[in-house]
């Protein structure tokens, strides 16, 4: 008996490719059953629904038959039936529906990669009001120095200090030129931002030792007092004051951090000035705040999810920042397609420092089903969970620099269905089609912005393991026993006032082969434009991307709100070796197009990108992405 077989890829691509004939045993073939037997479908719907179409007086029941799967079209062996029984897997329901998958698997948000602003260069603290010491009489009257000793100065050099008093030591002087040279020290503390200190000659009286003093005060912050706080904790605030409170005091360190609060989504503004302390030299730092609306809203449409489960989506992401006073927020988005995908994603993170390193825990929960004609009889689903805890701590913060380390533990389990009931797709999933990964996730994060461009590295090595019942298989199948290495490298180029240069790159190696959620990803309008979301993914991959934003039109304000933006982006990815998945054909792919960037008023912004492949795929489909378009619509409110 022979039976005829269509084949089709996976869920990133769903696509019929070919018709394959397989001659079964006789040992696999069953009675003709009937059509109640077959789930209710005659011979015509079956065709009709890719499922086997029967030739001669007898059939498989269709329960025998298990829809064992791969990530990518390639052939399987049916352990139900014969070693010689080969066919193709349907679609599987993805793991990670996120617009970047590759990007979704870093654990904690960075600094955006942008240029520093004019304001942003703008002093926060104003000049103080230097304090009066009183000083000798002067007097014309000359007196013989042998020595000018400068006392208590940590930030002047030996040689610093001889380069000022060598040329009045051994010499007739007057209490004049002595003065000059205390105000010259002053000069030097000032021009290095110690703004509260100051040198100046105390009463005393010369004796035939010939020693005269040079006294030097330098300033520190006695105090901080916050105005303007509501919700806030004032300790939230003065914690990260007092971290640029060096002893002397150094405003340039004082204003960076009093910048980074500027910086910081919960205040709207930030204003501080320097008082006067209890004694010469003490300073008390005055600020007054201005807390932002604690509450974040954004209501999203787009057509970033895969075509297999309904490309366009919309979404809204509702937060809550500041929720105790120390600056944690919350945070919590849905996304609908118009097929049959719902993607959650909750997040919770804290603070636990002044320098801001932060702990998150982050729980996303997706359901999806293939919602494509020819396998919708199939009733083809997956449900997957992520639950992963998180610390990020910066080593170096600044407005202009930020170098971070991370750890994360990340469990996520997946598990697929199809009418039949739990159902694997691909060679790592057990029986029931699930998968179990549990990592550990090492990252080093890096930016560095200044008026002319910006900086951003990271870099993340995973570590699977066999924690928490994770999946494991016998080499050379994949399972959650794997090790991998991430980066990103990102630079924004201010070419000039109306040319903005965005470069990216991404790059995934591993010795491993890996279960579909751990591959790198690309296609899609947030990866490589021209294909489809998620067409292509394997084990190891890279990602490249040039765009140059171009303003067309700015505001009364002088904001950039219409750009043209071509660009061109590229990629590719490849399995390991032993690998028992193969891939298809076309395994490096480059895009090229333009987008339209618009703002229509603040707080809504539109964009539009359309983009021809450069390399043809054998399984392009009729779907808005494969047509090279993508949209997106953003409202913040």
């Amino acid at each position: 008996m022979s039976i005829s077989l269509l084949i089709f890829d996976d869920l990133a691509r769903a696509e019929m490719l070919t018709n394959l004939s397989v001659v079964l045993p006789e040992d696999a073939v069953a009675n003709q059953p009937d059509i109640d037997d077959n789930f209710g479908w005659s011979p015509e719907e079956m065709t009709s629904n890719w499922l086997p179409v029967f030739t001669g007086d007898d059939s498989l029941e269709l329960s025998d038959i298990s829809f064992v799967s791969f990530d990518s079209d390639r052939p399987i062996i049916d352990q139900n039936l014969t070693q010689n029984y080969i066919t193709q897997n349907p679609p599987a329901p993805p793991l990670n529906p996120q617009p970047d998958p590759n990007r979704d698997r870093f654990p904690q948000p960075i600094p955006e990669p942008e240029p520093t602003s004019p304001e942003e260069e703008e002093n926060v603290l104003p000049e103080p009001t230097p304090t009066e010491i009183p000083l000798p009489t002067e007097s014309s009257e000359q007196f013989l120095v042998k020595k000018i000793e400068i006392v208590t100065s940590t930030v002047l050099t030996e040689a610093e200090i001889q380069q000022l008093v060598a040329p009045l030591e051994g010499n007739y002087i007057t209490v004049q030129q002595l003065k000059e040279v205390a105000d010259t020290i002053t000069q030097i503390y000032l021009d290095r931002g110690y703004i509260t200190s100051r040198a100046f000659i105390p009463d005393q009286t010369l004796d035939q030792t010939g020693i005269v003093r040079i006294n030097i005060i330098e300033g520190v912050l006695e105090d901080v007092q916050v105005e303007g706080n509501r919700r806030i904790n004032p300790s939230y605030i003065k914690r990260r004051i007092f971290l640029g409170a060096s002893s002397p005091l150094n405003t340039a360190l004082l204003e960076d951090k009093l910048r980074l609060l500027r910086l910081n989504p919960i205040f709207e503004n930030v204003e501080a000035s320097l008082r006067a302390g209890s004694e010469i030299g003490k300073s008390v730092l005055l600020v007054r705040i201005k807390e932002a609306s604690p509450f974040v809203n954004n209501f999203s449409v787009d057509n970033l999810s895969p075509p297999s489960v309904g490309s366009q989506r919309a979404g809204i992401t509702l937060g809550w920042r500041n929720v105790t006073g120390w600056g944690d927020d919350i945070l919590g988005s849905f996304y609908i397609s118009d097929g049959d995908s719902q993607v959650y994603d909750f997040s919770y993170r804290v603070p636990v420092n002044a320098m801001n390193g932060t702990v998150q825990l982050r729980v996303a929960p997706n359901r999806n089903g293939i919602v494509q004609d020819e396998f919708e009889e199939l009733e083809i689903r997956g449900n997957s969970e992520l639950y992963e805890l998180s610390f990020r701590q910066p080593l170096a913060r600044s407005p202009r620099e930020e170098f971070a380390l991370s750890l994360a533990l990340a469990h996520q389990t997946g598990q697929t269905f199809t009418f039949q009931g739990p159902t694997p797709f691909g060679l790592g999933p057990d029986e029931d089609g699930i998968s179990r990964t549990s990592v550990i996730k090492f990252g080093q994060d890096y930016i560095r912005r200044d008026v002319q461009g910006a900086w951003s590295v990271r870099s993340q090595f995973t570590l699977g393991t066999g924690w928490l019942n994770a999946t494991v298989n016998p080499d050379p199948i994949p399972d959650g026993r794997f090790f991998s290495w991430t980066g990103q490298l990102q630079r924004v180029q201010r070419l000039n006032n109306n040319h903005l240069l965005i470069i990216q790159g991404d790059l995934q190696l591993t010795p491993n082969s890996l279960l579909s959620s751990q591959q790198f990803v690309i296609g899609g309008g947030s990866s490589l434009r021209g294909y489809r979301q998620n067409v292509r993914s394997g084990d190891n991959g890279f990602r490249f991307s040039v765009e140059d934003r171009i303003t067309v039109i700015r505001n009364t304000s002088n904001f950039s709100i219409l750009q043209v933006a071509p660009f061109v982006d590229m990629g590719s990815i490849w399995n390991h070796g032993d690998n028992p998945n193969p891939l298809p054909d076309e395994q490096f792919l480059v895009g090229i197009g333009a987008g339209v960037l618009w703002q229509v008023i603040p707080g809504l912004n539109m964009r539009l990108d359309y983009a021809r492949p450069l390399i043809s795929i054998d399984d392009k489909g009729d779907n808005l992405q494969d047509e090279g378009f993508y949209f997106t619509v953003n409202y913040g409110f």
